[in-house]
């Protein structure tokens, strides 16, 4: 067998897929019209392209080819792929399939780390392409048929495929490309340094060892790819502190820190400053330090499509949910100033006549009612203060809590909202006329709308002296300590703050038997089927929790079969939605799907892109779409009403 310096060594590529195990993941067979376009789709798994049919351009990793009928391209999973139609109709097959090695002694591992024929680049043109295009034709057949007998008949096509392939190539020299795992790498890190990275994830996403990244890395660029990834988020964070108003806490999440205090550590000790002192000296400060670490030799950097951005995908997104909430900052009118200038004066006038919550030194709540006055209730919330909270509040504001509110018959005076004022839409019809108040409450705003009691989610929300703040304006009690609280809890806690327990408790009685019943006729239409909620917005995918949102009412209370991919997910997850990578969308087993379309796009549209068109639930059409209308990026009585109704009219004929 012939081998020569820089071609495919036949003896190496027999050893490993004779003893590997091979598993298909997928077989496609796509055609595409001149015009399209197919823009930096990162394999999620080794692959192999086999033209049918016209011409294109073809890119992989940044190496292009003229690719026309009857030629093939190998590339390793993590490699990036662009196709480009040159004719009216190009037609591939694209084969995906994953190698798991066996156990090696240390020299044959570190030979394979070295040269893993799996992830060689090499283009060809197969001496006899009519026979690999007589088997490729066979198994994408094969692959469409279920049991047990189909899959071994996969396998054992794909192996045959890959005999008549390495045959054919023993009598060709076929030059090789070694993988540039640096700067692979660095291309991920630039693409998703907004999302939780870690050393085994970018290894396993390039199908490498951490100890073989590391090592290859920091003899390329001098720094470990956590410290690379480091520096990137600190120099993103510069720009976003002096070209943005977003909080801390936001710019915090943007970069992939979702804890504020962790963030500001980290940006101190590699800055020397914190950031809001760095904020304040950059805004006086017109040229920006230069940081040659950034100034990457890879071109494939500065050509890479954008990643994260902070405005854009995050409309409609639930607190704490693993994606940046961004705000523009409030521009108020001179009446607001002046009235919060004339209430402060009050206040500070008038302190000793204010509730202990407003002084912050409240005296233990009495087990006795006597002392309370006939139009108030002493309350302790989730953060352990004694609130006053008048008998029968007239002017509500309960941020992100609307549809608590509305399930009880209150209207608040102000409702939730995002960039450019964007608020539920599901609940417009009882609060069509209802005023916006920015999600991040400004004070001066809040204070604007005269509210007698102010309702807050979370701890989160009244973080440092928000609390404060809010109790001078009116009674403020905190529902919970937990970013995610429990929406029943939640519900029954502001049934009682609004002195509406009766009525709460009606309401979720009603909603469980709801639930039950949707349950019963779903699992006599479906029995153990499983099913995923995504929401696909203009730069990501994102996975609900299975715990929490929509995945509680799916797996919950309707009993749906949670797919692998989204229990894996979840496993992790702390947050109600996370963005879920090319390779696990790939991978995810989900008989049906319900997706939240946020993007500029129709379902086709969306669908239509390879990495979907292995999804059980797109093989079978069975997939939902909804808009921003809908209640599926909530939760309460009144969203999870309205998701059920969705669900049995898409399932249930």
């Amino acid at each position: 067998m012939k081998v020569m310096k820089d071609t495919i060594n036949i003896d190496e590529q027999l050893y490993w897929f004779t003893h590997s195990a091979i598993k298909v993941l997928d077989v496609r067979h796509i055609k595409m019209k001149l015009g399209e376009a197919l823009s930096a789709y990162r394999l999620p798994a080794n692959a192999f392209l086999f033209a049918l049919r016209g011409s294109a351009a073809v890119a992989l990793d940044n190496r292009e080819y003229a690719f026309r009928k009857f030629q093939m391209l190998h590339g390793g999973k993590g490699f990036y792929l662009d196709i480009r139609p040159t004719e009216e109709l190009f037609e591939y097959y694209l084969i995906l399939y994953k190698a798991i090695q066996p156990l090696l002694n240390m020299p044959e591992k570190q030979r394979l780390v070295e040269k893993n024929p799996f992830r060689m680049q090499y283009g060809v043109t197969p001496a006899f392409p009519i026979s690999l295009y007589e088997k490729l034709k066979q198994l994408d057949e094969e692959w469409h048929n279920e049991g047990k007998l189909a899959e071994l008949h996969v396998k054992t096509l794909f192996y045959d495929f890959i005999y008549e392939l390495l045959r054919q190539l023993d009598e060709q020299e076929v030059p090789v490309i070694k993988a540039d795992l640096v700067a692979q790498a660095v291309r991920f890190i630039h693409e998703h340094y907004a999302e939780s990275i870690t050393l085994e994830r970018l290894a396993n996403v390039l199908d490498c060892t951490p100890r073989h990244l590391t090592r290859i890395f920091k003899n390329q660029i001098q720094h470990s790819p956590i410290d690379y990834l480091i520096q990137l988020r600190i120099e993103k964070a510069k720009e976003l502190l002096m070209s943005t108003e977003g909080t801390l806490q936001e710019i915090a999440a943007g970069v992939g820190y979702p804890d504020v205090y962790f963030f500001s550590r980290i940006f101190k000790k590699h800055t020397g400053i914190s950031p809001i002192h760095y904020k304040t000296e950059a805004s006086t400060v017109q040229k920006r330090p230069h940081n040659p670490l950034l100034m990457s030799r890879y071109p494939i950097v500065s050509r890479r499509r954008s990643g994260h951005t902070v405005i854009g995908d995050n409309h409609y997104q639930n607190r704490g949910e693993g994606v940046l909430r961004m705000n523009r900052g409030s521009k108020q009118s001179i009446a607001i100033m002046m009235l919060l200038a004339m209430t402060l004066l009050v206040s500070a006038c008038a302190s000793s006549t204010k509730s202990p919550a407003a002084t912050g030194n409240a005296p233990a709540a009495s087990s006795s009612t006597a002392d309370q006055t006939a139009s108030e209730r002493v309350l302790k919330d989730g953060l352990g203060h004694e609130v006053k909270v008048p008998a029968k509040p007239e002017r509500v504001i309960a941020s992100y809590l609307e549809d608590h509110l509305v399930a009880l018959g209150v209207i608040p005076v102000a409702q939730w909202s995002v960039s450019e004022g964007k608020v539920q839409n599901y609940l417009q019809k009882e609060l069509a006329n209802i005023p916006a108040i920015p999600s991040e409450l400004p004070y001066e705003v809040v204070m604007s709308y005269q509210p007698d009691l102010i309702i807050i989610d979370n701890a989160e929300m009244v973080m440092g002296d928000k609390y404060a703040q809010y109790a001078k304006i009116a009674p403020t009690f905190t529902v919970g300590s937990d970013v995610n609280n429990d929406w029943r809890q939640e519900l029954l806690t502001v049934g009682e703050v609004l002195n509406k327990s009766e009525e709460a408790k009606q309401v979720l009685a009603d909603y469980e038997a709801k639930a039950s019943e949707a349950k019963d006729k779903l699992h006599q239409a479906i029995g153990d089927k499983s099913a995923a909620v995504l929401w696909v917005t203009a730069k990501n995918v994102y996975v609900v929790n299975q715990n929490l949102s929509s995945g509680d009412l799916l797996y919950r209370d309707l009993n749906l079969t949670v797919p692998n991919v989204v229990a894996e997910i979840s496993q992790a997850a702390k947050a109600n939605w996370s963005a879920i990578s090319k390779e696990k969308l790939a991978e995810l087993d989900a008989d049906y799907l319900f997706i939240v379309n946020s993007r500029e796009a129709t379902k086709e549209e969306i669908l239509s892109d390879p990495i979907w068109q292995g999804i059980p639930a797109v093989k079978n059409n069975n997939v939902y779409t909804y808009d921003n209308n809908s209640s599926w990026l909530y939760t309460g009585t009144i969203a999870n009403s309205q998701m059920i109704d969705d669900v049995l009219e898409s399932i249930v004929k």
